[in-house]
């Protein structure tokens, strides 16, 4: 992966950074409080450069870039005092040692101590996560919805296997401590991604998979049950270099293929299933997103199909207006969607505005972006699956599904939490780069809306996927014949 690409899974709303000036036009007098229409202008904020400075001047800049432009300080009650004081000593030091990755390592720790999915850094980062999370002890995680913690997935050949660990193993304890303290109390600093943590439900499961990773040759004692009961047994396992098995075994369900991320089928049950895996693509335009999803759609209901299913886990989100419109399908009127209360440059405030559909001028300011019903409307049941993996734009689609009346969603887990329009951005020394969101999405009420505080947050699905120890090793095993999940989707629809 190229280094100096910004991960685009979590990128939300990229056309704030498209353009760097929005034209303004008068529109029904609604222009702002008083200000001249013809002056009045809106700059987006430049990704600063802050590469060629001395490492404690960088992170001073861009410690007083995040207080001026992250879009969520005070919502989330972020303590800049306090994370300053933490972080800043360790950077002098690593500065003085001319230690570069302890350098990098304490600014990851300033990202991840603010919870928010779409503060995510490039790639490089991976340089220094990966030493840290190399070996693994042969096995994956999860908790139930009985409050047990069980061996989901075991890397046949293993440590876990040798010790004669197996799927449905209750795990008890890791190093002496209860499985539910040793999981609260272990750092998700060295997670497999690039982006922060937003809700108290994703931080768990990793949690859960931080602690079956480790640096290669890395000692740890468990004490389990094995699936059959028997026990308890304590074992000590040492870390392997695994190839990166058990990272990809505990992540969540994707099935997104980036190449064609819409895809339509009708199920055996009879009901029409679409695979929405993306609001924005380098390789697709978002018109040819659109016709994709409005072939799906007359596809579906010239079959008359009793239900929908639109499938939004792993849909790391894109285009606000283009989640307005896919919504569109589903409403027969006009439907409030949201405010962009977006970082200006120009007056170094947030303020709402609306982009044209081809992101190159303003339309109007305080107006908001719209669900407008589409000529092909769907008036059965509705269903969206998310999964903690659905970002930013994905959860405004959700959220329009949840709103409906016959609208619902399924899953084990809410969506990610994380829906503000990124468009911040700096560049540090040493080849890394960090984007944050510098603009929020109000609700009609111009509050805040979906973005965590407190570590709640996201669309919460209305019917979940019970999590026992059958349907989790299930789930873990990422059979497209056998989705928990969507087969609990199915379900539910036959129920109604």
């Amino acid at each position: 992966m190229p280094a100096t690409s910004i991960n685009p899974f979590f990128l939300r709303k990229c056309f704030v950074i498209l353009f760097a000036w929005l034209s303004v036009f008068l529109l029904s007098g609604n222009t702002g409080c008083g200000v001249d229409p013809t002056t009045r202008t809106f700059k987006v904020a430049d990704v600063e450069d802050f590469s060629q400075m001395g490492w404690l001047d960088a992170y001073d800049a861009f410690h007083a870039l995040m207080q001026k432009q992250y879009a969520f300080g005070d919502w989330k009650r972020v303590d800049w005092s306090a994370l300053n004081n933490r972080i800043r000593p360790k950077v002098i030091i690593a500065e003085s040692a001319a230690a570069g990755d302890d350098y990098i390592t304490a600014i990851l720790e300033y990202t991840r101590s603010i919870p928010d999915g779409h503060i995510s850094w490039n790639n490089s980062i991976f340089g220094i996560i990966e030493p840290n999370i190399k070996g693994s002890y042969g096995l994956g995680m999860i908790g139930l919805d009985n409050g047990k913690v069980i061996a989901n997935v075991i890397t046949v050949g293993g440590p876990a296997a040798t010790a004669l660990i197996d799927v449905g193993s209750e795990i008890l304890e890791w190093n002496d401590v209860a499985i539910a303290t040793a999981a609260a109390q272990v750092s998700t600093l060295w997670r497999p991604n690039p982006a922060s943590i937003a809700t108290n439900e994703l931080k768990l499961l990793e949690q859960y998979r931080a602690l079956a990773l480790d640096p290669v040759g890395t000692n740890s004692k468990v004490k389990y049950l094995k699936s059959d009961g028997s026990g308890p047994f304590t074992v000590t396992l040492t870390a392997v270099d695994d190839n990166r098995q058990i990272q990809t075994d505990t992540g969540l369900w994707n099935k997104v293929d980036d190449a064609n991320p819409i895809k339509r089928e009708i199920l055996a049950s009879g009901y029409g299933y679409i695979m929405l895996g993306t609001l924005e693509s380098d390789d697709i335009s978002q018109d040819q997103l659109f016709n994709k999803f409005k072939e799906a759609m007359e596809f579906l209901t010239n079959n008359n199909v009793p239900g929908i299913i639109i499938d939004l886990r792993g849909n790391g989100g894109g285009s606000d207006e283009l989640a307005a419109k896919i919504a569109g399908f589903f409403y027969s009127e006009k439907t409030f969607y949201e405010y962009q209360n977006l970082y200006n440059a120009q007056t170094e405030r947030l303020e709402i505005v609306l982009p044209s559909a081809d992101d190159s001028y303003i339309i109007g300011w305080n107006l908001p972006l719209n669900i407008t019903p589409q000529s092909l409307k769907y008036t059965g049941p509705v269903v969206a699956i998310v999964n903690p993996d659905s970002v930013s734009s994905a959860e405004g689609v959700a959220m329009a599904i949840k709103n409906l009346v016959n609208g619902h969603v399924v899953g084990f887990y809410g969506t990610n939490g994380s829906f503000g329009m990124t468009g911040g951005g700096a560049k540090l020394p040493l080849g890394y780069q960090i984007s944050f969101p510098n603009g929020q999405s109000l609700n009609i009420k111009k509050e805040i809306q979906l973005d965590s505080q407190n570590g709640i947050g996201g669309i919460v699905p209305d019917v979940r996927v019970p999590r026992t120890s059958a349907n989790m090793i299930t789930y873990a095993k990422k059979n497209e014949n056998d989705d928990v999940e969507l087969n609990a989707a199915v379900a539910y629809l036959q129920s109604l």
